[in-house]
Formats: C-alpha cells, structure tokens, sequence
C-alpha cells in the first residue's frame, strides 16, 4: 500500500472508533422527551389512514433542541390532511431506538408563517412547469432530493426492484456532473472557481445534507481546491478523509445505511478503475457497475434484497439519465426557465423503461451478519487494491461462502 495512503486510512478507522461510543447519544435514547411545540417542514407526501394522517418532517426548531435539523415521523390524529408545508405543532416526542416520532391532535396543528426558502421556489417552479405527475415527481426527487414519498408507489416499486433506486438519491453522480458542467463555463483556473461555488450553493443550499451528499461534495471539495494548487487528487485517500470527517462531526451516520452504501460504493468503484483490463467507456461503464454492486451487495442485505439486473440496468441507462440530468441542471440555472417538453419525453422514457425492466428483474436474498458484512467488504476491497486487469475479478470469491 502506497503511503501515501496509509495516513487518510489511519484517519478513517481512528474516526470510526471514536464514532461508536459518541453515536449513542443519550438524548436520541430516552423513551419520552415530552411535550412542547415545534416548528416542522413536512417531507414528501404524507398517508391518510383511519386514525389520521401520517408523515416524515423535519425538525426545524421548538422546545426540543436536541432534535433540530432531525428527520421524524408525525403523527395527526382525527386528520385527513395538514395545512402547508410548514406545521406550528404542539405534540408528544418520543424517541425509540434514534428515530424520532412527533405525535398531536388535529386542533394542535397550524399553519406556519415561514418565507420560503428557494430550493421551497424552486420545487413550486419544477410541479408548476411539469404536467405528468409521475415525471414531476422524479425530478423532484432526483434534483432537489424531495423524499422519495413524492414517487408514486408502483414507479418507487419498479426502481427497488430493477436495483436503480440509487438514481432516486442526489449524490455523486449529481454532484460531479454539475462540476463538470460549471468547470468549461470559464477558462481553467476560473472554470473551477465556478464548479466550487456552483456544487457549494448546490449540495449546502438546495439539497438535504443526507451522508451521499456531503460525502461527494467533500469530495469535490478537496479535488478542486488540488486542482487550484497545481496538485494531482488522490481520490482514495480523499475519499478516507472525507469519511473520516462526516463521522467526527456526524457520529450518528456510523450506524446510517445510506453512508455505507455511499462510501462502500464509492470505495469499490474507485477501486476497479485502478489498473482495469480495458479503458473504453463501454466496457468501463459495466465494469465499475459490477463492482459497484459487490461493494453493496452484503450492506444491503442486511436489510432489504439485492438486484443483479442493476449491473446491466445501470449502464444502459446511464445515457438518458446523462441526458435527463444535463438538461435538469441547465433548466435550474435558468430557474426552471427552459421549455418542460424535453424533460418531460426523457422521464416519461426513464420511467417507462424502468418500469419494463422491473417486470422480469430477479431479486436475491441473502444471509450476512453484520460481521460478515464488515469483513467480506474488508478483504473484497484489500484484495482489489493489489489485483491488476481481469485478475480483478476474483474479488467476486471473497464473498462467496457468505452468500448462503
């Protein structure tokens, strides 16, 4: 191992043992904080069943500090609906195993008078411009990182099933691309400047702060700022040290799916494109698919099901999904100014073709432990440092025997 990377590994794993301890914060544990008012936005579309209406917010201030900028489950009982977006909430907190639930009556509901912010404009900008309920809601979800409740139930079912649902996720991809994109506005040195400033507003502005997003953009972060000082990134060691850091300021994410999803992804992507069999983008594209999936393969089953077909789905995809999100991130640049038609014909494309692909996609059950995870991922992403060309592929063994 190059030394240079020894020390963002260091880094990383002194990171994780202190985030252990520090993630079990006491006031995440208690069965009841109480009773007090709250101010909350309400994510996603809510569910209306017998005894009321039902859905995920987040916690934006009230009587409860602990739980700011936290996502929680509402409960409003004897109601069908809530007044806006924004909910003044007198209620009951309670906390089971880190995850918080808001519970009230519908008479200790009101509306909020809260300016609203631009990604709030923006999100009204994107459903006034797109007719189709069903594309509306992917952009939605796939720009501005709006709760996947805002998908209808079938498309959210075929994305699961087809193993795409990662595309319902703002994160690398969205990240990168809009660099990308900002980085040939200007000539070099001032081109990056643009991308910096561009992802900074980007994914601290307009997107939650899920764990994919502040992975990539500490990712992006650091590259540029290499890139302003004349020096080559080492997305390895970047990728260590921005791990490293989201988990000393967020030691709740060492228990979060969706950050080790993100950083095992990421880590086995990168991973395959040391020293690949072939460079051509085609091949390229379904290489790292493979790899991809191997890297989350054992963390998703630990919850949920695998879906080989994404290592086909994916890159055949990626090419309207490319063109969907050029066209997405040119359109928010004018303030979703552009003609909505081109928008429109990609996902009602999207959709649909994921929607054929899911009717005869398999899904795969498998039995890791928690252990067993850990250390198949370990030895998986070791021996594929040191593996070169096709001899890559070997790494497949490795979690053979925890399969069954």
């Amino acid at each position: 191992m190059r030394f240079e990377l020894l020390f963002p590994i260091l880094f990383f794993l002194l990171s994780l043992i202190l985030a252990v301890p520090r993630s079990h914060d006491p006031y995440l544990y208690e069965e009841d904080l109480g009773e007090g008012r709250l101010l909350l936005r309400v994510e996603g579309v809510g569910e209306t069943s017998d005894n009321g209406f039902s859905a995920r917010v987040k916690v934006l201030g009230g009587d409860f500090p602990e739980i700011y900028e936290k996502t929680a489950f509402l409960k409003v009982y004897g109601a069908e609906d809530v007044p806006s977006k924004y909910l003044e909430v007198y209620g009951k907190v309670r906390v089971r195993e880190g995850r918080v639930f808001i519970s009230a009556t519908y008479k200790d509901v009101s509306f909020a008078n809260v300016l609203p912010s631009l990604r709030d404009r923006l999100a009204k900008r994107l459903e006034d411009k797109i007719k189709d309920q069903e594309v509306r809601a992917l952009a939605l979800a796939y720009f501005l990182g709006e709760d996947q409740g805002v998908v209808p139930m079938r498309v959210q079912s075929a994305f699961l099933t087809t193993g795409l649902v990662h595309l319902l996720v703002v994160s690398g991809g969205h990240l990168s691309l809009l660099a990308l994109m900002l980085r040939f506005l200007a000539p070099y040195r001032l081109g990056l400047w643009f991308a910096l400033l561009g992802v900074s507003f980007y994914a601290l502005l307009l997107v939650p702060s899920e764990p994919p997003v502040l992975r990539a953009y500490l990712m992006i972060l650091a590259s540029i700022l290499l890139l302003l000082y004349g020096e080559r990134p080492n997305l390895l060691g970047i990728l260590f040290v921005s791990g490293g850091v989201i988990l000393l300021f967020f030691p709740e994410y060492v228990s979060s799916y969706s950050f080790w999803l993100s950083f095992c992804a990421t880590l086995y992507i990168l991973l395959s494109l040391r020293e690949p069999p072939r460079r051509d983008v085609v091949f390229l594209s379904f290489w790292v698919s493979f790899f991809a999936f191997l890297g989350t393969m054992p963390i998703l089953s630990l919850f949920s099901f695998s879906a080989p077909f994404s290592i086909l789905l994916t890159p055949l995809l990626s090419v309207p999904f490319l063109a969907f999100t050029f066209y997405g991130f040119l359109d928010m640049l004018t303030f979703f100014s552009l003609p909505a038609f081109p928008l429109e014909v990609m996902g009602r494309f999207i959709n649909a073709s994921v929607m054929f692909f899911s009717n005869f996609a398999p899904m795969l059950f498998f039995n890791f432990s928690l252990w067993e995870a850990v250390l198949s991922l370990s030895l998986g992403a070791v021996l594929s440092y040191f593996l070169k060309g096709w001899e890559k592929l070997l790494v497949g063994l490795v979690f053979v025997p925890f399969l069954f």
